[in-house]
């Protein structure tokens, strides 16, 4: 085994390795998945040695979509990247999909390239079925054999009892000993790993191996630090420098690095975790590590997005995740790349962005792991809740809240706040209301959820109070969520009546413009509008915030602002547009399992009184007939 692996990085052979070339030439590029080598810069795609034709498009197709391998690629997308300045069909496109299928059949992998009807296309290296994980070991002994073979195939139940039987009779060396933290972790007990993980630091230094111990220091502080013991995480962070010394160890002053740089954001300093995440990524360019690299990578959009620089941060967190999956990570870090990229889509909110992620994590998540991590289960409530099916959230938030509780728990509040938001809006207030107390209980906070529905009840005051005081935090959570804040705070101003208050936070959200480019963000602030115009001006803003909340998927405030769009129609006597709004929201509602739109709808059915009909404008901007206004 080689003496400088990253942890657990001896139990596979990537599928997908990146040469680094200087930094003034581009990065030269081969994927291994399967049998098969695309070599980018030779512009070749080799089975077991042997070249296989291909069409130049073809093979630009699939570079394209292995390099995004894991997310959902939009058709517009690959064919502006396919037929730069030209006007082709989707045809083309399906024909060139097909083609790089047949090639990839000769090796087994025709089911590679997976289709999404309406959406596009996603290589699927993520499945375990594309690409073996084979271990490189002596294993003489028929049971240690049997243990790493099990690990192998991701039975960690099964590895870790095998691992157990053998410490029992003194048989494992150090890495073996991390391996089996591995299979406990990947069982849904991260804190149950943080004594074997000792006892892998131990032997380490035993067999004369400073810099791994230091490695696995910094993955038990890590997972202390996860379970939201700070203390005890920077303690072992000084026992990992400790051991690391004057090492010359890019892998472990990578990994160190990425640690600090975690420290770093959570006490609320971005720009000196990005300088830190900077500094990581180069020592894992120097070791060559595709794991390390994209790892310390994600984290470098993850705080370039944290200070505003979203296109960049954007751009660095999809380069990692498609290196992540395309070089078989162990689960532990595969997850961390995943769960980053999932954790700034929600938070910013960029839902549009979810959706692409979200389907490669659960089945890269359910096939990795024994038990999946509370934070798994999180993202997909949130998602769900955002975008689908608001019953299949609160199954998803309810899996997840213990497993928080006995092992994440730093993330306990964030949880309750998310449960909170999916009991309002399928109509369960008190349900909501215990949630966000809970949230706040647990050291969170329940914004925007609860400011929303204390000024639904008539107390804005109390909601701009409490909206303001997230935003007067500093942490690294608070910075993130600024813009929705202050979006919220801006409708829920105008709500009141507290023009000077509504319009202060529009005017530092247009200011920044370029930082704040979400749709759900924009979609609030047209609704600010709305509530902020006279009558005669109101109703164009009304439908920008419409279609924009339709068009980032949010299906629940989508439906919200069409029943209110319904109401402002009947108002105007236009009860043919009013009705079309109405129908369209309750079909969302009941799609989706809202009992509180539901109601809405029905409360607005006998304010849609029939009356003579005069030329006016319909929610679409077309010219029907409508009666005078009121």
């Amino acid at each position: 085994m080689d003496a400088d692996a990253g942890p657990y990085q001896w139990l596979i052979v990537p599928l997908s390795f990146v040469v680094f070339r200087p930094l003034q030439r581009p990065a030269v590029m081969l994927h291994r998945f399967g049998f098969f080598e695309l070599d980018e810069g030779a512009r070749s795609l080799t089975l077991r040695g042997a070249a296989q034709k291909m069409q130049p498009r073809v093979f630009d197709l699939l570079v394209y979509l292995v390099r995004n391998a894991g997310r959902v690629v939009p058709k517009n997308e690959l064919m502006d990247a396919l037929w730069p300045n030209l006007t082709v069909t989707e045809a083309s496109l399906q024909r060139a999909v097909s083609l790089a299928r047949a090639a990839l059949a000769a090796g087994g992998l025709e089911h590679a390239i997976r289709s999404y009807v309406r959406h596009g296309y996603r290589f699927a290296i993520d499945e375990p079925s594309l690409g073996a994980a084979v271990p490189s070991f002596d294993a003489s002994d028929s049971n240690r054999a049997r243990a790493l073979e099990l690990a192998r195939v991701k039975d960690w139940h099964g590895a870790a009892m095998v691992f157990e039987r053998l410490d029992a009779e003194g048989q494992l060396c150090a890495a073996d000993i991390e391996v089996w933290a591995l299979a406990v972790e990947c069982q849904g007990r991260p804190a149950a790993a943080i004594p074997v993980l000792t006892r892998a630091l131990a032997a380490h230094v035993a067999e004369g191996k400073p810099n791994l111990a230091a490695r696995v220091a910094v993955t038990i502080a890590k997972l202390e630090f996860e379970r939201s013991a700070p203390a005890a995480a920077s303690g072992w962070m000084a026992r990992a420098e400790a051991l690391l010394g004057n090492t010359d160890d890019p892998r472990t002053s990578a990994y160190l690095l990425w640690m600090k740089a975690r420290q770093a954001i959570f006490a609320g300093n971005a720009a000196e975790a990005l300088d830190l995440a900077l500094q990581s990524h180069r020592a894992a360019v120097d070791c060559g590590d595709s794991g390390l690299i994209a790892l310390t990578l994600v984290y470098m959009g993850f705080y370039n997005i944290s200070l505003g620089h979203i296109e960049k941060g954007v751009s660095q967190q999809n380069h990692a995740a498609a290196i992540a999956l395309s070089s078989n990570v162990d689960p532990v870090l595969g997850s961390l790349v995943y769960c980053n990229i999932l954790w700034s889509c929600r938070t910013y909110p960029d839902w549009s962005r979810a959706r692409q992620w979200s389907e490669g994590f659960d089945s890269w998540c359910a096939a990795s792991y024994a038990v999946v991590p509370g934070t798994c289960d999180l993202h997909r409530a949130e998602i769900l809740g955002a975008q689908r099916d608001l019953n299949s959230a609160l199954v998803a938030i309810d899996q997840a809240l213990p497993k928080l509780s006995e092992e994440e728990s730093w993330s306990i509040g964030d949880g309750y706040r998310v449960r909170g938001d999916v009991h309002a809006m399928i109509g369960d207030l008190d349900e909501a209301r215990k949630d966000y107390a809970a949230a706040y209980a647990a050291g969170w906070d329940a914004e925007p959820g609860s400011a929303v529905l204390l000024a639904e009840t008539g107390k804005v005051d109390m909601a701009l109070a409490a909206l303001d005081g997230v935003l007067d935090g500093t942490s690294w959570y608070h910075v993130q969520r600024r813009g929705i804040l202050l979006a919220h705070k801006a409708r829920i101003a105008a709500m009141g009546g507290h023009r000077d208050i509504a319009a202060k936070a529009l005017d530092e959200l247009t200011a920044q413009s370029a930082r704040w480019t979400q749709p759900a963000v924009h979609a609030l602030m047209n609704e600010a509008r709305y509530l902020l115009a006279s009558e005669a001006e109101a109703m164009p803003f009304l439908m920008l915030a419409r279609q924009l909340w339709t068009s980032s998927g949010i299906e629940y405030h989508a439906a919200r602002v069409r029943l209110e769009l319904a109401r402002l129609l009947a108002k105007a006597g236009n009860t043919a547009a009013a009705q079309i709004e109405i129908a369209a929201a309750e079909r969302i509602a009941t799609r989706i399992g809202s009992q509180r739109l539901r109601k809405l709808a029905a409360d607005l059915q006998p304010k849609l009184i029939s009356r003579p009909q005069r030329p006016s404008l319909t929610a679409s901007g077309k010219q029907t007939t409508a009666g005078a206004r009121e």
